[in-house]
């Protein structure tokens, strides 16, 4: 059963901080107490609407996914760094972190359910640095390029060794979100001829301006399974089979892929077909 043991925050709305939106269903033994579900306001994965109402793709996919299983949840929409939620859910201050990767250190202190949708990550730059689209992030740091990246998560054991040889040589510059990743790329002087980052959010705050100026490196993306990581402090076995259930029912009537397209940008679906059909004919190519 779902162990509530103590509250990080009031449940109360404040203009600057903790936003809690509740979605209260009938409480039963796998899941007694409304759920704590961290968004991180960055559209298209959440965002307030015109209405302050939830909206975006991780929003809507959670919510339905907690709709299928008849479970009760609630949104905190605390502005938090990826290494603070981490923590929060370690510690059992939030129930669940959306969009998140399995590994072998989270798994001592966190439960993760079946995937729910692809992470799409992609390298990219601005054209008008004329760089080689062929370019491996292994070769960009041979050459001394830049690279804005992520300042936590986890991208693959590559990734981990080449991220250590750009801070060495202090060519790396860590961000905490992508809407900020955009802007050091293209800020005046940019802070980076590189960006590794989450392709959904990038695109949406590139804007059509700059869109024009965006080309991918590599003629792959790095795609991988995004799961809910629920604390093992505040939830159980018992949950996480009733959420992998209703992940699969709606994985199989396909609303799960209906609400991830949707809020898809039409230039990245392309991006995504055409390495779909790379894949096929060629294999598919890691990050490296």
């Amino acid at each position: 059963m779902l162990k509530r043991v103590r509250r990080g925050w009031p449940q109360v709305v404040f203009m600057v901080g903790l936003l809690l939106i509740s979605h209260v269903r009938a409480a039963d033994a796998d899941c007694p107490t409304p759920v704590r579900v961290q968004l991180d306001l960055h559209a298209p994965s959440a965002y307030l609407d015109a209405s302050k109402q939830v909206r975006g793709m991780d929003a809507e996919l959670v919510s339905a996914i907690f709709r299928q299983a008849n479970c009760p949840y609630e949104f905190s929409l605390t502005p938090m760094t990826g290494a603070r939620t981490l923590k929060s859910l370690e510690d059992g201050d939030i129930d669940l972190m959306i969009r998140a990767s399995k590994t072998a250190e989270r798994e001592q202190y966190a439960y993760f359910t079946d995937a729910y949708r692809q992470e799409v990550v992609g390298v990219f730059s601005r054209k008008s640095l004329n760089l080689p689209t062929s370019l491996t992030l292994t070769r960009a740091l041979q050459m001394g390029l830049r690279l804005i990246g992520p300042a936590s998560g986890f991208y693959g054991d590559d990734f981990e060794q080449l991220r250590q040889g750009w801070r060495d040589r202090e060519l790396y510059t860590a961000y905490p979100d992508a809407k900020v990743a955009t802007e050091l790329l293209f800020a005046t002087p940019s802070r980076g001829e590189l960006m590794l980052v989450d392709a959904d959010i990038f695109f949406y705050y590139a804007g059509a301006g700059r869109l024009a100026d965006i080309q991918q490196i590599g003629s792959w993306l790095h795609i991988t399974p995004a799961h809910l990581m629920l604390s093992k402090k505040t939830s159980s076995p018992a949950l996480i089979k009733r959420l992998n259930q209703a992940i699969a029912t709606l994985s199989q009537n396909g609303e799960l892929r209906r609400i991830e397209q949707r809020y898809r940008p039409e230039l990245l679906r392309l991006l995504l077909q055409r390495h779909a059909q790379n894949a096929v004919l060629k294999g598919s190519k890691t990050l490296k």
